[in-house]
């Protein structure tokens, strides 16, 4: 087997300036960590680097990719937890004083689709910037996308690489590496973690049963900013909502003790989040929430205001601990529960992480705060790191739990013929993360979610040979879930069929109700908002019919096809909106390969009304560009309510909507097309 070589800090620290002149750093001497790395970074070798956030770990990429990219081997991958941090990544490589402005740069998130162009551009670049899901993503349609790029890559830096250990995403990490390594075997793997009680361990399975090559682990001590623990408890209420305001009280209280310092105040509900922005409003307090509801350039405003100091405090939702760069001198954790449950170990201190500003701040101070009845059961937890474990083998569900999450793997590797039997599942389990940690794949698992993906009608298996169906290669394809292909699929046949395609109430259920969303969670708030909505949907199909969960999600369908979005529910309405292109394009396919519905333009005119919250026909108008919602609407509302119309009428809808000569001929162009 190759060898794990472990290091520890260089203290003896290295001039930038010993590093080759293909990179140019903006200060005098390499950290702790990165001193060491100045002596492992140009060896053809793995590396896992645990280190404390805010320890330098984006200065050990820019090494190790500078150094693949003036070699001229291939293509640098860099994987980021989160789309917005591939985004900042990209901002700052491009700029025109970093070394890497000289390269081509691609970025590759769910937000952006493979368009020929963007595949051209992928091809063309040095640097590739990814999420994981879209890693796996791409390295699972190899062959169907011709994706030979990905021969190419000499370096994969995985960022945040103790996302592995994170439910619901970290098995697209893992299986993700596991096809990279499959594909182009000479790849190295860089991983940036936390430090972790089994980083050892992470750093055997990239060696002995992914690459084959000799793996240099460095556990570093080293924080820039020393950090100061303090476990601040509060009383609970009876009832829930008083609890969150003594929470919040106690919050108050730190941040008016420290008027002087910038604040990170981290929430786990949106509701906690609005009341705590309130409550230091009012108390005089300037202040911003950061969350999922903001716009791109909200947000990107409010993290712009945060770094230029013109904003003192930002209260936020846990992902801003994940990756972006903004540190904080305080920071403040209110509480360790999400709903019901704990918050995970590895969360809270990935949100502790953010205090102190190197460079700025003699050291940093986190907040945690506890419930004093049970403060010490929680201090001891949080005081034992959890190790990173693979999510392969999570089970969904709770009454009946399924392995869906292997499923979502296995349905891929059956449609694309890499497994075609039972004994090939264990084969390629084998290479897993779930495996190296002893976690037993035995028969009753297999033949459970080979049974759970065949009731589907995802797969078949016909004299012991495994297929995928058009429900499988669909799923496979569009990287969706099995389950929701077959749900969408069943949902929108009884809705052609019973000539339902008219009533958004019935269509909204039609997209609500699939496995995902029917396994979610309704909160106090969303279920007094949905009510009225769900006691139509009970008129309609009658009680029983339903999951809350699903009705939720029929609701959220609802609003956006309304476009009136109530704050209870934007949440996850943004979201569904978000990800509506690509549920659209399995329905267009779902019609194409199996419905044989001829529906191909109601789907494209469905998307319109999701995307912009227009009614039906409001939609052509929409159709042309720089016409949103509210345009369209002043155009109908004055008789022009068609693309013709607005042709024949040009001098009114120019007088109306007000917009330059330029793209009001634009308009004029793409109106005489339709």
């Amino acid at each position: 087997m190759p060898p794990i070589i472990k290091l520890k800090d260089n203290n003896n620290l290295v001039s930038t300036s010993d590093f080759p002149d293909y990179a140019k750093f903006p200060f005098e001497k390499f950290n702790p960590v990165q001193s060491r790395v100045m002596e492992i970074y140009d060896k053809d070798c793995n590396m896992v680097i645990a280190a404390a956030t805010s320890a330098g770990k984006t200065i050990v990429a820019e090494m190790v990719a500078a150094y693949e990219l003036n070699k001229g081997s291939g293509k640098v991958i860099y994987l980021a937890p989160l789309k917005a941090l591939a985004k900042e990544k990209l901002d700052d490589w491009q700029s025109e004083q970093h070394h890497f402005a000289k390269y081509k740069i691609a970025i590759m998130t769910g937000d952006y689709r493979l368009t020929p162009e963007r595949k051209k551009e992928i091809e063309e670049a040095n640097i590739v910037l990814m999420t994981s899901e879209m890693l796996n993503s791409r390295c699972r349609n190899y062959e169907s996308e011709s994706n030979g790029w990905l021969k190419e890559i000499a370096t994969i830096i995985c960022d945040e690489s103790h996302l592995l250990t994170v439910p619901g995403r970290g098995d697209h990490l893992e299986v993700g590496m596991m096809k990279l390594a499959q594909i182009s075997p000479n790849t190295r793997f860089v991983l940036l973690s936390a430090t972790m009680p089994n980083v050892e361990e992470i750093a055997q399975w990239v060696s002995y049963s992914l690459t084959g090559r000799e793996t240099y682990l460095l556990e570093s001590t080293y924080r820039p900013c020393p950090l100061g623990i303090h476990f601040e408890t509060y009383e609970p209420q009876g009832v829930y909502e008083e609890t969150e305001e003594e929470k919040i009280r106690c919050a108050l209280e730190i941040i008016t003790d420290n008027l002087d310092d910038k604040f990170l105040v981290f929430v786990h509900t949106k509701r906690t989040g609005q009341k705590m922005k309130k409550a230091l409003l009012q108390d005089g307090i300037e202040c911003e929430f950061h969350n999922a509801d903001l716009d791109k350039e909200k947000r990107h405003s409010v993290e712009k205001k945060f770094r230029e100091g013109k904003l003192r405090v930002i209260v936020a939702t846990s992902t801003l601990a994940w990756g972006l760069n903004l540190p904080a001198r305080r920071v403040i954790i209110t509480g360790v529960h999400r709903g019901l449950s704990e918050v995970d170990t590895y969360d809270v201190w990935q949100m502790a992480g953010r205090a102190g500003r190197p460079g700025y701040d003699l050291r940093g101070d986190v907040y945690i705060l506890l419930p004093d009845n049970k403060a010490r059961e929680h201090i001891e937890r949080l005081q034992k790191h959890q190790p990173i474990i693979s999510r392969l083998l999570d089970c969904i569900g709770t009454e009946d739990p399924h392995y869906k999450t292997l499923a979502f793997h296995l349905v891929s590797e059956i449609h694309h013929g890499y497994i075609k039997n039972r004994e090939e599942i264990h084969q390629w389990y084998k290479k897993t993360l779930a495996h190296f940690q002893a976690q037993d794949l035995d028969d009753k698992v297999v033949d459970s979610t080979l049974e759970l993906l065949i009731k589907c009608c995802a797969i078949k298996e016909e004299d012991g040979v495994l297929k995928a169906t058009v429900v499988g290669t669909i799923a496979s394809m569009f990287y969706y879930s099995p389950f929701d292909v077959a749900d969408l699929r069943r949902n929108f046949k009884y809705l052609f069929d019973n000539h339902k395609e008219d009533n958004d109430m019935i269509l909204a259920m039609a997209l609500g109700n699939i496995d995902t969303l029917r396994m979610g969670i309704v909160s106090k708030a969303e279920r007094a908002e949905m009510f009225t909505f769900g006691k139509h949907i009970i008129n309609i199909f009658g009680a029983g019919e339903f999951t809350e969960a699903a009705v939720k999600g029929g609701y959220a369908y609802y609003c956006l096809l309304k476009g009136d979005i109530p704050d209870a529910i934007a949440n996850t309405a943004r979201m569904l909106q978000w990800d509506f292109p690509r549920l659209t394009q399995v329905l267009k396919v779902v019609d194409g390969m199996s419905g044989k519905w001829k529906m191909q333009d109601y789907f494209r005119r469905m998307q319109m009304r999701v995307l912009y919250g227009v009614r039906p026909e409001l939609v052509d108008l929409c159709q042309l560009p720089d016409i949103g919602k509210v345009r369209a609407e002043k155009l109908w509302s004055s008789g022009i309510r068609t693309p013709q119309d607005f042709v024949i009428h040009f001098d009114k809808a120019k007088s109306l909507i007000g917009l330059s000569d330029e793209k009001m001929q634009k308009i004029r162009d793409a109106a005489n097309v339709l």
